[in-house]
């Protein structure tokens, strides 16, 4: 267990390393900049300089990216350029907003993929509905499932549609909770049906692969319910896929919600990579990365230890046949 954290801890350092490194490069290379977007098109040279002056842009490419190292070694990732505050800590401050959304939806979506993946591992009418299902959420984008959900009749007129309080109100305590609970049904139920469909789809697999093995005939022929088999025996040691699912998606809820908080206009993560970008806010949009960099390699490192948990063999350090 050990070793195996040490060795996602290194991986995770080389590629924040890797990511922020890119971006460095690639949005030092996109035309116009930070300045630009700051100040306008039509601004004083003096203007421009002063500011260049005092963000640092007027130095040699290779000199910002020596300083941008030190600053990434000791976890200060610079200062925004829009918000003249630590980046990261702009970043750590939409954070809880996204999880508000993410959270629920991973746990929505394992609380209903899982029993739907188990039902559609068995042969039937039904099973060939579940996996049609989970195809066609499967396929389409999730900025488009949460267009079409806002659109659909009757949405707007029962829940909010974008934001994630009423402006109007001034709430406090469990009224503002509800408050917030009642404009993340739609985003959240967006992301949940995407990450349903996922679900299923492993889940059925897993199963079905477990069904030709002799313990579940075994578990038959001794008189145990088909239920019972699946979710006792076929699930329990089919597990590992679902848990490197979920691990390996924890990074997609966060782009995934950043998508959703878009077409919602919920104020977390998304928002707030969106007007970095179109602000050139390079140290903002450095910190967003590599915050969903941590989360995806954080993710990984739970899923292994899950696996490692449910699995005698992992445990032993023998190889599954």
């Amino acid at each position: 267990m050990l070793r195996m954290t040490l060795s996602r801890t290194a991986q995770a350092i080389i590629m924040v390393w890797a990511v922020a490194t890119a971006l460095f490069f690639l949005l030092n290379a996109v035309p116009g900049g930070p300045v630009l977007a700051l100040t306008g098109e039509f601004a004083d040279p003096d203007t421009v300089a002063r500011i260049e002056e005092r963000l640092g842009l007027n130095r040699p490419l290779a000199e910002r990216y020596l300083s941008f190292l030190g600053l990434l070694a000791s976890g200060n990732l610079g200062e925004s350029y829009t918000y003249a505050k630590p980046a990261l800590a702009v970043t750590l401050s939409h954070l809880p907003a996204t999880l508000v959304l993410a959270i629920p939806s991973i746990l929505m979506a394992a609380a209903i993929g899982l029993p739907l993946g188990i039902r559609a591992a068995r042969p039937g009418p039904l099973s060939g509905v579940i996996i049609a299902t989970a195809l066609v959420l499967f396929a389409v984008p999730v900025f488009w499932l949460g267009h079409m959900l806002r659109l659909a009749p009757g949405a707007s007129t029962v829940f909010p549609v974008q934001g994630m309080t009423d402006p109007r109100g001034f709430y406090q305590g469990a009224a503002y909770w509800r408050d917030v609970s009642y404009h993340a049904v739609l985003p959240v139920l967006t992301l949940t049906m995407h990450q349903m469909a996922y679900t299923i789809l492993i889940t059925r697999r897993a199963i079905r692969a477990q069904w030709v093995r002799p313990y579940v005939r075994t578990g038959l022929a001794k008189g145990a319910s088909v239920s019972r088999v699946e979710w006792r025996h076929a699930l329990p040691n089919g597990a590992a896929p679902i848990f490197a699912l979920f691990g390996n998606r924890i990074g997609w809820f966060l782009s995934g919600a950043i998508l959703v908080e878009v077409v919602y206009a919920w104020p977390g993560l998304g928002q707030l990579t969106l007007a970095a970008i179109q602000n050139r806010d390079l140290p903002l949009v450095i910190s967003v990365v590599v915050v969903g960099v941590l989360f995806t390699m954080l993710g990984n490192l739970l899923a292994d230890i899950a696996q490692t948990a449910s699995d005698p063999r992992l445990r032993s350090g023998k190889a599954a046949s």
